[in-house]
C-alpha cells in the first residue's frame, strides 16, 4: 500500500508539472508546480495548487470522476467542501449521494474517495 501511495504521489507531481508546462490556462494561471511544494523549494501557501491538490485532480481524472463543467479550481473547492461536510458529522453514503445529486453524475464514490485521500487524509485514516 505504501509503495502504490508512492507511486501515485510521484504520477500525481509528475502530471501537475507537466499540465504547469503546458501553460497557464490549464490550471488557471498557476506559476508554482505541485514539484515545487513537495520538494520545498515554496510552501503550498504561496503555490496556486498544492501537491495534495495535484493528486485530487489527478486521482478523479483518472477515475473519470470529474465534475461535468467545472473547472480544475471548482473541482478542488468541492473536494474541499466534501471534507468540511464529513467533519461536521455527515456520513460518506450521504455524502456520495449529495455529490452525485448536485453535479449531476453518478461518480460520487469515486470522488468521495479522492477528496479523502488526498485533501483530507486525516479524515480517511
Amino acid at each position: 500500500m505504501v509503495t502504490n501511495r508512492i507511486r501515485r504521489h510521484t504520477f500525481a507531481i509528475a502530471c501537475a508539472a507537466s499540465l504547469a508546462a503546458l501553460g497557464t490556462g490549464v490550471l488557471g494561471g498557476a506559476t508554482a508546480t505541485a514539484d515545487s511544494v513537495a520538494t520545498g523549494d515554496i510552501s503550498a501557501a504561496e503555490a496556486d495548487i498544492s501537491a495534495a491538490e495535484a493528486a485530487f485532480i489527478e486521482e478523479i481524472s483518472v477515475n473519470d470522476a470529474t465534475l461535468p463543467g467545472k473547472s480544475t479550481a471548482e473541482m478542488i473547492d468541492a473536494g474541499y467542501e466534501t471534507c468540511g461536510r464529513l467533519r461536521a458529522g455527515g456520513s460518506i453514503l450521504d455524502e456520495m449521494s449529495a455529490v452525485e445529486h448536485d453535479y449531476g453524475f453518478d461518480r460520487g464514490v469515486l470522488f468521495v474517495s479522492a477528496a479523502t485521500t488526498n485533501l483530507c487524509p486525516d479524515f480517511a485514516s
